[in-house]
């Protein structure tokens, strides 16, 4: 194979905060790796801690850098990974677990086709999505908190060959998110709104230059996708239900010091920071989760054992973005997890068709609150399995 403020919030605020944080936990509870994101995308990338912005392996290539997609050739790739999360927080002194849902489903898909010897075109989609139904109701109402999101992206996307190993690429971000929350509306005094759903566009772009024999280089950039507002949630939600997907960006290196072995390594910055509904204080008016822009890190290798199969194994570390004095949001989104460890596989059932298969493990990494957050301690891990087919021609 080939790859080419420290003030307590009043009651009334009391309120909003738990019904925001159950409105917006199942959405983190699947993918609390580097935030609401999984560490990679594509089964082959995630197998390698989700290095791949220098080293696309599929049509999910898409997802981490568009120029990739030059490189992968005529295929079809259909992907299943399925999230098993294992929450472990606890809220003055009462342990709290929200299990109703252990198992969540993540499909992927990609598509490429070569045009000519220097363009191609394609599409890579890719959904976070998770159920989640709390064992007992945060807020006192009639019912269990439960919550569902399903988030879509579709990125078709256009790369062309500048020379030879170097590429570039560009795709449009179709986003499509629908959510519903039961049980906590109760608490406030009104029905459960039902579900609600937006649509948001955004652009993605990279390059990718082999700069030697060995070693190619790669940098994305991915917009904020600006989604229109959940207008059932605008009490819950900042900005009167604004929930848009963050901008990131990152640079990755691929070295192959033998023809069967490649290293690769990525930097990754996403900036959670800048969407109000996560970002803002516990003590703000419009209160959020707290959490902050973060910088990944993964690296991973691949090692083509014989001509049929091929083995990969990689590592990833996030910065923790949940803040102590926040961590009151959190407890119930408990995105703590900040180091990954990860194999993987591919075996080719023919020349024109392949097998991959990954599992990861994401640690825990418990945040202990402090300040307005004081009694509350939020912790998390997460296994990781998945399997995709390929067909190439």
């Amino acid at each position: 194979m080939t790859y080419p403020p420290t003030r307590r919030p009043s009651c009334p605020a009391r309120v909003r905060l738990g019904a925001t944080v159950a409105a917006l936990a199942l959405f983190s509870s699947a993918h609390a790796t580097n935030g609401p994101m999984p560490h990679g995308y594509g089964i082959k990338a995630m197998g390698m801690g989700g290095a791949s912005i220098a080293l696309p392996q599929d049509a999910l290539a898409a997802a981490n850098n568009p120029a990739g997609m030059a490189f992968v050739g005529n295929r079809l790739d259909l992907g299943l990974s399925v999230v098993i999360v294992d929450p472990k927080s606890s809220f003055g002194g009462t342990e709290f677990n929200g299990d109703g849902v252990k198992a969540v489903p993540v499909p992927e898909l990609g598509y490429n086709r070569v045009i000519d010897d220097h363009q191609s075109i394609g599409v890579s989609v890719y959904g976070n999505g998770v159920s989640t139904v709390y064992d007992t109701p945060l807020l006192g109402g009639r019912d269990k908190d439960s919550a569902k999101l399903t988030q879509i992206i579709a990125s078709p996307t256009y790369a062309i060959k500048l020379a030879p190993g170097y590429a570039l690429g560009f795709s449009a971000d179709f986003a499509y998110q629908r959510f519903k929350v039961d049980g906590v509306p109760d608490a406030l005094g009104v029905e459960s709104p039902g579900a609600d759903s937006s649509t948001g566009v955004g652009f993605k772009m990279g390059w990718s230059g082999q700069v030697s024999e060995q070693v190619t280089l790669g940098a994305m950039y991915s917009s904020r996708i600006s989604m229109g507002k959940l207008k059932k949630y605008s009490n819950l939600l900042a900005h009167r239900g604004e929930f848009d997907i963050p901008e990131r960006y990152g640079i990755g290196v691929a070295w192959r010091p033998t023809e069967s072995i490649v290293m690769a390594a990525d930097v990754m910055r996403i900036n959670w920071g800048d969407l109000d509904s996560l970002a803002n204080a516990l003590t703000a008016s419009e209160p959020g989760f707290g959490w902050r822009s973060q910088t990944v890190t993964r690296a991973g290798v691949s090692w083509q054992t014989t001509p049929a199969l091929t083995l990969r194994s990689g590592v990833s570390h996030g910065q923790q973005i949940v803040s102590r004095e926040n961590a009151t949001l959190d407890y119930l989104a408990p995105v703590t997890p900040q180091d990954h460890f990860t194999l993987g596989g591919t075996y080719a059932l023919s020349k024109d068709t392949e097998i991959s298969v990954m599992y990861a493990r994401a640690f825990g990494s418990e945040v202990r609150g402090s300040g307005p957050s004081s009694g509350v301690n939020v912790d998390m891990s997460q296994h990781w399995v998945g399997a995709a087919m390929a067909f190439k021609w």
